[in-house]
């Protein structure tokens, strides 16, 4: 079959959910991929091209790339842009959105992983490590319809340090791009805000840590591939970001919770005021926390 332009999402982690979709497509074809993320598909059979975005973070991990690891594909080449939308999302969920835009079938089993990113650069010691995910406002995709209310996160990872967890907080905070949702930064032991981790000792970080909290957006793919305890904080915009939209039957996800809110807002405008309350957050919490942490918490008591 002729050569085929893959041009990957951009967002992290979408860009995790289509790696099935990379990786079965270089079985069947020569495969340019056009990404700012070669890092999840380096362990697969593809060609990276280099695109362009006005994107911050995107474009500082391409330019943090050797310039030998991007190609020109072919003049001419058969192109497909992955990527959804409200329309898609009404009829499917987020991997089924971008696996029908590409221009053949499966012909393997979709299997949600990454692949090694190396060592981490951080060391919570002899305690479990919880990283923590703020609720942000980025400017260049601006969805506080999505955010839940940025108090509940800081009362799972408060809850978290009181046990015993070394609580670390990882965002690339930027005051004109990238702003902490109504300025309230989780209760934690360690804060990295300015971008310190690269993406492969990110997600090194979340491979090792014990449980990961936080909003919709990355993190959940990458638990799903990396098999890390996750617990999601639903805001609003559930017509985009409900959990039957970021996950389907196939994915081994039984490691990944949710917290609920009490009239979940279905819509899928991003302007939208959705009512965020969770009244029960605590007990969601507690509960998720005593089935999925249990020998977790049972190591760390024994050590006390």
């Amino acid at each position: 079959m002729k050569p085929l332009l893959i041009r990957a999402p951009w967002g992290l982690g979408d860009a995790i959910y289509v790696r099935p979709l990379i990786r079965d497509a270089a079985l069947q074809r020569s495969i340019y991929l056009e990404t700012p993320w070669p890092e999840l598909y380096a362990d697969l059979n593809v060609h990276f091209v280099r695109g362009e975005k006005g994107l911050r973070l995107q474009m500082r991990n391409v330019l943090a790339q050797d310039d030998g690891i991007w190609v020109k594909p072919p003049p001419l080449i058969e192109t497909v842009a992955l990527g959804y939308g409200p329309l898609e999302l009404q009829e499917s969920d987020v991997f089924g959105a971008m696996a029908s835009k590409m221009p053949m079938k499966m012909v393997s089993k979709p299997v949600w992983d990454l692949p090694d990113m190396g060592a981490s650069p951080v060391d919570p010691g002899d305690a479990p490590l919880a990283f923590i995910r703020p609720a942000l406002r980025r400017l260049e995709w601006d969805n506080l319809a999505r955010n839940p209310l940025p108090q509940y996160v800081s009362l799972a990872s408060k809850d978290l340090k009181s046990r015993g967890y070394a609580t670390l907080v990882v965002c690339d905070l930027r005051v004109d791009r990238e702003l902490l949702d109504n300025g309230i930064m989780p209760d934690c032991n360690l804060a990295l805000t300015k971008g310190e981790l690269s993406v492969r000792q990110l997600l090194a970080t979340v491979r090792d840590a014990a449980v990961v909290v936080g909003p919709v957006g990355w993190i959940l793919p990458a638990c799903v591939a990396l098999g890390t305890p996750c617990f999601i904080i639903l805001g609003g915009n559930g017509g985009m970001n409900a959990p039957e939209r970021l996950l389907r039957p196939a994915m081994k996800a039984a490691h990944v919770g949710f917290a609920m809110p009490k009239e979940f807002c279905r819509c899928m405008d991003m302007r939208h005021e959705c009512r965020k309350e969770i009244p029960d957050l605590e007990m969601q919490w507690q509960r998720w926390r005593r089935r999925s942490l249990t020998s977790i918490t049972r190591r760390q008591s024994a050590a006390d």
